[in-house]
């Protein structure tokens, strides 16, 4: 739960600044056309000084001061297209080109600061309107507030990475949205838990990386529909009908695969060789920007989110085949830190 938090906290702080620092600009734009002053907090903040060299900074409020604040915003907008546009000649994917840029916010914003830096000048030279002798700390506080944004969210993302779309098990014929659907899901749909009631007592002791809460056999009528693991979402115990579905695993000995889909692909479709010719999303037909396969001569997982999953959760598709070619069994499976 400390990993949770404190990874929120860093996309909040980020968040936060980013906000404050738009809010700023408009107040200021405001300002300079109602011929007010800004609020004195903005021209404190303003004061902060990024770099060791002290600078003598102005609480002026002008057109300048509104241009060179305007100047700052499009770098910024600038220096992140041209990154994008070189991230996708790259990878040739506009979302994996997205993503990168996202990660490199805080070099992007050290750019748009220095590029901002060198297009003063540059302005005042070529509108002499506009000269002015003043630093403004206006613009120093939109400058101070973008740094520490682009520094929490780069440190925020490197961590926590981008949510994936969750893994969808169909179940003869029922939903089950893996690390969201509830077993209460399941029950109210015929399933039943062997040995276990709505009202039964689940305990998560928290001592596995991939299996969470308690490991059960699943049928529908007669029938076994292989193995779920049921978990208490936010707290180390609770009933079975309030506990999360976290993991899915199928076998031929317990499974009608006939009666199984992973994203609405029937599993009795599958065999060895698909997965040693196709990509594991090709196979599930998932179209991902942050993910990873590993094949093995019989085994292959799929992971969606590859970063820690300490905010968003981490699913995996696991495929694995005996040496005589037979299936052993399928797994999908949730991970998070809530339930760790």
């Amino acid at each position: 739960m400390g990993f949770f938090l404190s990874t929120l906290g860093f996309g909040i702080f980020s968040l936060l600044c980013f906000i404050l620092a738009v809010f700023i600009y408009f107040r200021l734009l405001i300002a300079v056309y109602t011929f007010k002053k800004l609020p004195k907090w903005i021209y404190t903040l303003g004061h902060i000084q990024i770099t060791k060299r002290p600078v003598h900074l102005d609480d002026i409020t002008d057109k300048p001061a509104l241009i060179e604040a305007s100047v700052f915003m499009l770098c910024i907008i600038l220096v992140d297209i041209i990154a994008t546009v070189i991230n996708y000649f790259k990878l040739h994917n506009i979302g994996k080109a997205i993503f990168s840029c996202l990660q490199m916010q805080f070099p992007i914003i050290i750019a748009a600061i220095i590029l901002s830096g060198i297009t003063k000048p540059l302005i005042r030279f070529l509108i002499p309107s506009y000269r002015t002798k003043y630093s403004y700390s206006t613009t120093n506080a939109l400058d101070v507030l973008m740094f520490f944004a682009s520094f929490a969210f780069t440190f925020f993302i490197s961590i926590a990475g981008i949510p994936a779309k969750p893994v969808n098990v169909q179940l003869a014929g029922t939903n089950v949205i893996i690390g969201s659907t509830k077993a209460s899901v399941l029950l109210d749909n015929g399933f039943t838990f062997k040995e276990k009631n709505a009202d039964s007592e689940i305990i998560n002791t928290r001592s596995d990386h991939f299996y969470y809460g308690e490991y059960l056999e699943l049928y529908l009528g007669d029938k076994s529909f292989g193995h779920v693991c049921v978990t208490p979402t936010w707290k180390d115990f609770d009933e079975l009908k309030n506990c999360t579905v976290t993991l899915f695993k199928a076998t031929t000995d317990d499974t009608d695969l006939s009666a199984v889909k992973i994203n609405n692909v029937s599993l009795t479709d599958l065999e060895l060789n698909d997965f040693e010719n196709k990509d594991l999303t090709d196979i599930f037909s998932l179209h991902l920007i942050d993910y990873d396969e590993m094949k093995g001569p019989y085994y292959f997982v799929l992971t969606l989110q590859t970063h820690d999953y300490s905010l968003w959760k981490r699913y995996r598709i696991e495929a694995d085949f005996n040496s005589d070619n037979s299936l052993s069994n399928y797994t999908v499976m949730a991970q998070h830190t809530i339930w760790e």
